[in-house]
C-alpha cells in the first residue's frame, strides 16, 4: 500500500478506476467547492442584513430621542412663559437656557440621524446588489450542474451504444 493510500485511509492503489470514476470524483469536489461558495454568499447576505437591520435600529432610537427631546424642550418653552408671565424672571432665563441646550442637541441628534439614514439607504442598495449578484450565481451553479447532468448522460449513452457494437460486432 503506497504512503498516500495509507494517509487517506483507501486501497486506491489495488482499485483500478475507470476515467469516469475519476471525473466524477472531480465533478463531487465541485460541487462541494459551489456549494461552498454558495454557502459563504448567503452567509454574506445575512451580515449585510443584519448590518441593516441594526444601521435601522440605531436610527429608530435617535428618532425616539429626539422625539423625547422635542418634548422637553416644549415642556421648557411652557415653564419659561409661566415663569415669564409670574414675574420670575430668573426660572424663565433658566428654561430658556434649557431650551436653548436642548435644541442644540436636537440638531446633532438629528444631523447623527440623518447621517444613519444615509448609510442605511447605501447599504440597502449594496445588499440589493449584493443579492442579485447571489442570484445569479446560483443561476450559474444551476446551469452548470444541468450541464454535468447531461454530460453524464450523454457518456452512459455513448457507453451503451458502445456496448451494444461491442456485441454486435462480437455476434456477426
Amino acid at each position: 500500500m503506497s504512503f498516500l493510500a495509507r494517509m487517506f485511509g483507501s486501497k486506491s492503489s489495488t482499485v483500478k478506476r475507470s476515467p469516469a470514476q475519476y471525473d466524477a470524483g472531480a465533478s463531487s469536489r465541485e460541487q462541494l467547492t459551489l456549494s461552498d461558495a454558495q454557502r459563504k454568499q448567503q452567509s454574506a447576505v445575512q451580515k449585510m442584513r443584519r448590518g441593516v437591520a441594526d444601521v435601522s435600529v440605531s436610527r429608530q432610537r435617535l428618532d425616539l430621542q429626539a422625539a423625547d427631546l422635542q418634548q422637553a424642550m416644549g415642556a421648557l418653552a411652557e415653564q419659561a412663559k409661566k415663569s415669564e408671565s409670574s414675574g420670575d424672571w430668573a426660572a424663565a432665563q433658566t428654561a430658556m437656557n434649557g431650551h436653548l441646550i436642548m435644541g442644540e442637541q436636537l440638531g446633532d441628534l438629528i444631523s447623527q440621524r440623518d447621517a444613519l439614514w444615509e448609510q442605511e439607504t447605501m447599504l440597502i442598495a449594496a445588499l440589493t446588489q449584493l443579492q442579485a449578484r447571489v442570484s445569479g450565481f446560483n443561476v450559474t451553479v444551476e446551469t452548470l450542474k444541468a450541464a454535468h447532468t447531461a454530460a453524464g448522460a450523454d457518456h452512459a449513452i455513448a457507453k451503451a451504444l458502445n456496448d451494444l457494437d461491442d456485441k454486435n460486432g462480437q455476434g456477426k
